[in-house]
């Protein structure tokens, strides 16, 4: 298994631009012209498709423009006649902008796990919405939002065995769509649907991958990811190079809230694939963003949808916000004011708010989950943690196909029954390949207290190194520091639940002091 080293990636090291109007006069620095990502321009009903944000300057207007989904995370801040815009929310931060936080914004990310909308940690930094125009001239920011509708597919799908023929069908558009280029491409491959789905119809079509990556999970997890990819390798005829699990999970979670932008956290087991693309110079990929949520029913349970087909916002906010369990944590570890500036209740409304706006959706709980979790939170991976990857692929944002999906029935999609009776039909000289094991037997207690003690010495070892750190304002530092002590003193150290979001806090005050 090989390992790797994530000192080479970097969250900040990414372009940025900014022009600033002051006493009739306009300055600029940084890079004027930037296109990220990839178009695709097949002449669509929604324009380009792919994933894409870009910039340029004319030397009197500044104009930047997305994807319809407004999935490549772009943010930018407009401020006392100036704006900056980059990829990264730190070259944002370096210009003259206030760091005042967003209470509500954090409030919600810190019981989700992401940001929803266009919020971020901070009131004068946002991300541009889906498919927007915005403009700067002359100290004026204008923005123009793209058209959120998604049109219904015509004809109508009469049936579940006619959703999954039309998926098989649009999947293989989709694909075809985005041929890879002759030097050939990277597939990262797991024991789930949508990886196997993108693989099995590039061969169909002759496009074999160079080669297929696969990361090892961390503990207690059965790494039934690597027991599958092996089969699939082996049975395809493919290399698949197996990677090891970040050894410090400590320094991977810090190198994950700086490589996420502070907008996300829970990445940890992606960064080994991300400095080993990287340290091999891969440029094309594809990624099975937003698979799951559009065909696998992720997320998504009989009780949660009926509260979205009902209205019930409030109710399914709630369930949302406390899915994660992390209020007690909050409660105790918040230092006053902080407690009452990021209480649960200004969270709650905003994303009941949020949930509204897509109470008329045909899955109105799916239309939630792509729209902030997939678009703000997992699209990190690909555009952000493998950011140093010039072209990825996300062939289930195809345009076609996403509008396909966006309107079928719900009950279709649960517990992956069209995307396994798809993958079945489509590819039946596969069938007989396993996915993964649920029951499989986990990894001994005894690797996992290895692997979370060590993060526990790390973290404290962290306040060893900055004591300051110890007079934190936004965090009980004596309670986390309690709580570290109490998990190296046991026999068994169990999964360390605490050390994400209260690392995120730490670091995110970090940032303040640095203004």
């Amino acid at each position: 298994m090989e390992e790797t080293t994530l000192e080479g990636l970097c969250g900040r090291r990414r372009p940025w631009f900014e022009v600033r109007h002051r006493g009739g006069t306009t300055h600029t620095r940084g890079t004027p012209h930037c296109h990220l990502g990839h178009r695709l321009d097949h002449g669509g009903r929604h324009g380009p498709d792919g994933v894409f944000a870009q910039w340029d300057w004319d030397g009197h207007r500044l104009v930047v423009r997305n994807d319809r989904y407004g999935i490549h995370p772009l943010f930018y801040a407009c401020h006392g006649g100036m704006i900056r815009v980059s990829p990264s929310i730190f070259q944002v931060l370096d210009g003259d902008v206030p760091r005042t936080l967003d209470d509500t914004a954090l409030a919600v990310f810190l019981r989700l796990g992401f940001f929803i909308g266009e919020a971020t940690p901070f009131e004068c930094v946002h991300v541009l919405p889906p498919g927007s125009t915005l403009t700067w001239q002359d100290g004026a920011c204008s923005l123009e939002r793209g058209d959120p509708s998604v049109p219904a597919p015509d004809p109508p799908v009469a049936s579940f065995d006619e959703a999954v023929e039309r998926y098989i069908a649009l999947f293989r558009q989709a694909i075809a769509r985005r041929p890879p280029p002759e030097a050939g491409f990277t597939l990262p491959i797991s024991g789930g649907r949508d990886s196997r789905h993108i693989l099995f119809e590039l061969l169909t079509q002759g496009h074999p991958p160079a080669g297929t990556v696969t990361v090892q999970s961390r503990p207690p997890s059965a790494n039934e990811d690597l027991r599958i990819a092996r089969i699939l390798a082996a049975e395809l005829g493919l290399e698949n190079v197996q990677i090891a699990m970040p050894r410090d999970y400590f320094a991977a979670s810090r190198k994950d809230i700086e490589l996420t932008q502070l907008c996300g956290s829970g990445h940890t087991w992606l960064l080994p694939v991300a400095a080993w693309l990287q340290a091999h110079g891969v440029q094309t990929l594809y990624d099975g963003l937003a698979g799951s949520v559009l065909s696998g029913g992720f997320q998504v349970n009989e009780e949660k949808l009926a509260l979205a087909r009902a209205g019930h916002t409030r109710k399914l906010a709630t369930r949302l916000l406390r899915e994660n369990g992390l209020q007690p944590f909050l409660s105790q570890a918040l230092r006053p004011p902080m407690d009452r500036r990021l209480d649960e209740a200004p969270a709650m409304e905003a994303v009941a708010a949020e949930l509204e706006r897509h109470v008329d959706a045909p899955h109105p709980l799916m239309s939630f989950i792509f729209w902030n979790r997939t678009r703000r939170g997992i699209s990190l991976i690909p555009f952000s943690i493998l950011g140093s990857v010039e072209t990825v692929y996300c062939p289930y944002l195809d345009h076609d196909l996403f509008d396909f999906l966006f309107h079928l029935d719900a009950g279709y999609s649960m517990g992956n029954a069209l995307h396994d009776e798809a993958l079945r039909r489509g590819y039946p000289q596969y069938a007989h390949l396993p996915f993964e094991d649920p029951a499989a037997p986990k990894a001994p207690m005894s690797a996992e207290s290895a692997h979370y003690r060590r993060a526990v010495r790390g973290f404290l070892a962290e306040f060893a190194r900055h004591p300051g750190r110890l007079g934190s304002r936004m965090v009980r530092s004596e309670r986390i520091l309690a709580m570290l002590t109490r998990d190296l003193l046991r026999p068994r150290c169990p999964r360390t639940w605490y050390l994400q979001p209260a690392l995120y806090l730490l670091e995110l005050e970090a940032c303040l002091e640095a203004d």
